[in-house]
């Protein structure tokens, strides 16, 4: 006989009593809570009220697979059992590569280009030098721009990109002398 086998991922442990994810009603320090509307102080048994989740406010049951709290909750235990990592490692790694409602690459492009910074490596600069017999039309001074956080990229002009002529720059490493004895 023949069986395949995978491996068993459990379904998220809900509380009955604060409608929580993680832990069972016997060991549950929360308040009552309904399952159905969320409201705090009675069961869902009886209940007639709007649909509300506890977890993730929406228009549904805290015991309904359309939660995304659920989701997530089932994917750090899927990752748990398939990483063979503990609950925090899987928690971390999920929650890692998620993406935050409301952040779009654009938005976190703006913000990382928004606010000054210095450059990361100082053993590498860029000297503006011309050769002497360059005849090249010299590209602009680009001045007050942002250095962005990673030291391999820098700040590029429209005019520079349109024209990229880079004869006229010169790779230049400083000789830095350390010390023996100093770790950084």
């Amino acid at each position: 006989m023949r069986l395949s086998v995978r491996t068993y991922i459990p379904n998220p442990l809900r509380c009955f009593k604060c409608q929580r994810f993680g832990h069972s009603k016997t060991s549950c320090r929360g308040t009552l809570t309904c399952a159905r509307c969320a409201e705090v102080g009675h069961e869902s048994t009886d209940c007639t009220r709007a649909e509300k989740c506890v977890n993730c406010k929406g228009e549904h049951t805290s015991f309904s697979r359309n939660s995304s709290v659920w989701k997530q909750e089932k994917e750090i235990i899927s990752t748990k059992i398939k990483e063979q990592i503990s609950y925090q490692e899987a928690r971390k790694l999920v929650k890692s590569q998620t993406p935050t409602p409301g952040n779009t690459y654009v938005s976190v492009a703006k913000k990382s280009f928004s606010a000054p910074s210095v450059q990361k490596n100082p053993d590498i600069s860029i000297s503006h030098s011309k050769p002497p017999d360059s005849t090249a039309k010299a590209s602009p001074l680009i001045t007050n721009l942002p250095i962005p956080s990673s030291p391999s990229v820098f700040p590029v002009s429209e005019e520079a990109v349109a024209s990229p002529d880079l004869t006229d720059f010169t790779l230049v490493k400083s000789k830095k002398k350390v010390k023996k004895g100093l770790s950084y």
